[in-house]
């Protein structure tokens, strides 16, 4: 019984030591931990794929305004072929499920420019379809951005 006593003692002693964070480091202050970012680390840099990434997005944006306004699209992007070859964050892409979706993207970008002028809006949603269907499978990250591109109901 007198064990029992003391094994409790030692327990809740134990206990009330890790609750009060005895012998740990402190927790940083929220803004510390606000202001870190992954992009402020030394070894941190934007893939090739990842920046070109950036410029399909900025692209997607011109186009959808362009449309909109019904103006002519923007010149071919003959670089997005490129998302084919460039190195990606690593362990980010799988090859296998990737390229079938970047294949198909860059076919329905040879389609958009080849479509009548009355059914861009429609062949732009869906090169827009393609990203998000690629993203929902290999980085959902940007997600809620590439919905925005899509063209109103």
């Amino acid at each position: 019984m007198r064990t029992c006593a003391i094994l409790s003692s030692v327990l809740a002693c134990v206990a009330l030591f890790v609750a009060c964070g005895g012998g740990s480091d402190p927790e940083p202050e929220p803004a510390e931990q606000n202001s870190r970012s992954i992009a402020d680390l030394p070894e941190h840099k934007t893939s090739p794929l990842a920046q070109l990434m950036r410029e399909m997005t900025a692209f997607g944006d011109t186009t959808r305004a362009r449309l909109l306004r019904g103006e002519d699209l923007p010149p071919y992007p003959v670089h997005f072929k490129d998302m084919l070859t460039l190195e990606s964050t690593p362990g980010m892409v799988d090859h296998t499920t990737y390229d079938p979706f970047a294949i198909a993207y860059l076919y329905q970008l040879d389609s958009l420019y080849k479509v009548p002028v009355a059914e861009r809006q429609q062949g732009f949603d869906e090169l827009i379809q393609y990203c998000a269907a690629c993203h929902g499978e290999v980085c959902p990250g940007p997600l809620v951005r590439i919905n925005k591109l899509r063209m109103p109901g």
